[in-house]
């Protein structure tokens, strides 16, 4: 799991995609190969449910730390077989690669019947990582990308709300002013509204403003229903 620093400005950011973690780590079986791996957060999570851990991830990475098995270009053919992996992972990867539908066309597959593709994305978010940031991903736009490279059992979910996802855009938009002793002035503004934040969103109950979104989707198999979901 990633780790929280609560005077960060972002805490609240790497508890969300903590949660969607836990909220789809019941997919994750057998073995995984984890796309985009970088600093690799949850390879000890993953492995308390898999039998093997696979992690992939391009030569000149921003967060390889040792944790990449295998190097490869995301954007090409995949170096393995087909029906090779139980599960695919790939945490806020997608929109770091110019051609998304044949990126899933590769975990699809390179997926087993009935394997599981486990995927996080962001929506309303600043361009980062540039100039590798090319797209932002609507419910509709994820759904599409997925059916028409043969998903089933698609399952789309908000990680936030308005809420969130305006107290951490203001969060990092007022680091630029944050330097040294300013700091201090800042920290408790920047906790404060990442600890009331979720609890507004509750409140508001509306996720057409959500900061990222998480996948689960199935490569069609046995005891897998094939048609829309």
């Amino acid at each position: 799991m990633n780790k929280l620093d609560r005077w960060a400005p972002n805490w609240l950011v790497i508890k969300i995609n903590n949660m969607a973690y836990l909220r789809g780590c019941h997919v994750i079986q057998g073995r995984v190969i984890d796309l985009g791996c970088g600093t690799a957060p949850y390879k000890v999570d993953i492995l308390e449910k898999a039998d093997e851990y696979i992690g992939v991830d391009w030569h000149g990475s921003l967060h390889d730390q040792g944790n990449v098995d295998v190097f490869a270009d995301l954007s090409e053919r995949l170096p393995f077989e087909d029906d090779y992996a139980n599960t695919v992972v790939a945490f806020q990867v997608m929109e770091h690669l110019p051609e998304p539908a044949f990126f899933l066309s590769e975990c699809h597959r390179i997926l087993r019947p009935g394997g599981a593709l486990f995927l996080t994305v962001p929506f309303m978010w600043e361009v980062h990582e540039a100039p590798h940031d090319y797209y932002r991903f609507t419910r509709y736009g994820l759904e599409h990308l997925l059916k028409k490279t043969g998903f089933s059992q698609r399952e789309i979910r908000e990680t936030t709300g308005f809420w969130q996802t305006s107290f951490l855009k203001f969060n990092y938009h007022t680091t630029r002013w944050a330097g040294g002793l300013r700091r201090f002035f800042w920290a408790p503004i920047w906790f404060l509204g990442q600890l009331v934040a979720p609890l507004l969103d509750r409140l508001d109950g509306h996720p057409q403003e959500t900061a990222s979104y998480s996948v689960i989707a199935r490569k069609p198999g046995k005891g897998v229903v094939t048609g829309d979901s």
